[in-house]
């Protein structure tokens, strides 16, 4: 299992683990995550949930990217 905690609409932040999300589809302005039969409404589009499940920073676009490795 690995969790992430993540902003949720209205407000709030929920811990959502990575395992049990079955899809995410866009909407509007952020994205909706299927967890199961349960869904869960985010401010952030897939682009930005995307880096969070690869482990990297929300707005990294790919600049810092080094496939799991850091640099020292």
């Amino acid at each position: 299992m690995r969790f992430v905690q993540i902003d949720m609409l209205p407000s709030g932040k929920a811990l959502v683990d990575v395992d049990k999300i079955t899809h995410a589809v866009s909407e509007g302005q952020g994205t909706r995550l299927y967890l199961g039969a349960q869904h869960l409404d985010v401010p952030h589009p897939l682009a930005e949930l995307e880096n969070v499940l690869a482990g990297r920073d929300w707005k990294d676009a790919g600049e810092h990217g080094g496939a799991g490795f850091h640099v020292r």
